[in-house]
């Protein structure tokens, strides 16, 4: 019986251990989606403002009838906007593949807290593991809200991904379409503070 008890807790701990990894790398995600919808959307514009005046000038360089640049100033000011927006979009891009990078290993992190939990001994009544304590709730909780918010951030990282893949920086709409999936709902927003909230001391 001790023996069983023993080998109990130790399955117990190995879960913990999943649990905060899991609870860690969900954050880390969480945080970097973040970081795309703001602070970097707002690069982004920046950069859909440089492709507009690529865009502009490379019309206006075409035009007979324009005389704002000379045909030097044109091509100068049109190899500077490209080496800008090229310099941007090689920024944002390494902040997407490593969005997507941190997703698999969120993913991976979760098949391998779902795996080891079935080994619990799930007829347990003390265990704070399963049952919960005072600033973690029970572990079926985050089983299950946990696959719910892998599945969701799935969604959007794949929009994001595929989305970046498919910009063209010559392609001004592109870079837009690009922007405009740089967002997240409101109910999926709450929904992952929530859970983040619930994982706070978990992973102190």
């Amino acid at each position: 019986m001790l023996s069983n008890s023993t080998d109990d807790d130790a399955h117990d701990k190995l879960v913990q251990e999943k649990l905060v990894s899991f609870c860690k790398l969900l954050d880390s995600n969480y945080r970097q989606i973040k970081q795309l919808i703001g602070p970097e959307r707002a690069n982004v514009d920046k950069t859909l403002v440089k492709a507009s005046r690529y865009e502009l000038l490379e019309k206006s360089g075409i035009s007979t009838t324009s005389k704002v640049y000379t045909e030097d100033q044109i091509e100068k000011i049109l190899t500077e906007c490209l080496n800008e927006i090229n310099e941007r979009l090689i920024a944002t891009g390494r902040l997407v593949s490593t969005l997507d990078d941190d997703y698999e290993k969120l993913l991976q992190s979760y098949r391998e807290l779902d795996e080891a939990s079935r080994t619990l001994n799930w007829s347990r009544t003390d265990s704070p593991l399963i049952s919960g304590t005072s600033t973690q709730k029970g572990l079926e909780y985050y089983l299950q809200e946990g696959y719910l918010a892998v599945q969701q951030l799935n969604l959007v990282v794949i929009q994001v991904k595929f989305t970046f893949n498919a910009v063209d920086m010559l392609d001004k709409a592109s870079i837009e379409r690009f922007r405009d999936c740089l967002k997240m709902s409101e109910e999926l927003d709450a929904y992952l503070q929530e859970f983040v909230a619930y994982t706070v001391f978990i992973v102190k």
